[in-house]
């Protein structure tokens, strides 16, 4: 597959990569939980983060349309003081899951219960600590 330019940029958010860690459960189904071994709240790392989603590793094989609780800190190292700081709890909904070796999978969550304060911190925190491209002076 070519790297049309078109392709790269066909999210409605800017997305960055990140490695936050954060914790996360299934909401709701207690049979699904159970099923997958997810009584408590599992510990794993956030691998890229936009105001509408993110993605996520995992050894878990969370079904599609799942509904995930999720919660993580975030940290914006291009601001000061109390602000540098924000704790997050999202819900969101599992709409991609990718096997990518062994039993590691990248699942792609998008964010369905997320305050405009916490979309605001996140679009702040891609922008602050976006890389220039090399079109860009």
């Amino acid at each position: 597959m070519k790297n049309n330019p078109d392709e790269k940029n066909r999210r409605k958010s800017e997305r960055m990569d990140a490695a936050f860690t954060l914790t996360y459960n299934l909401e709701k189904s207690h049979t699904l939980r159970i099923s997958l071994g997810l009584i408590d709240d599992i510990e794993t790392v956030m691998i890229n983060l936009s105001d509408l989603g993110m993605a996520i590793m995992t050894n878990y094989d969370i079904p599609l349309g799942a509904q995930l609780y999720i919660k993580f800190d975030l940290i914006n190292m291009h601001l000061s003081g109390d602000e540098r700081w924000r704790s997050m709890k999202i819900t969101g909904e599992v709409v991609s899951n990718l096997l990518i070796s062994g039993e590691n999978r990248r699942i792609g969550i998008r964010f369905n219960g997320i305050s405009e304060e916490d979309k605001a911190a996140i679009r702040d925190f891609v922008i602050s600590n976006k890389l220039p491209t090399n079109n860009e002076n």
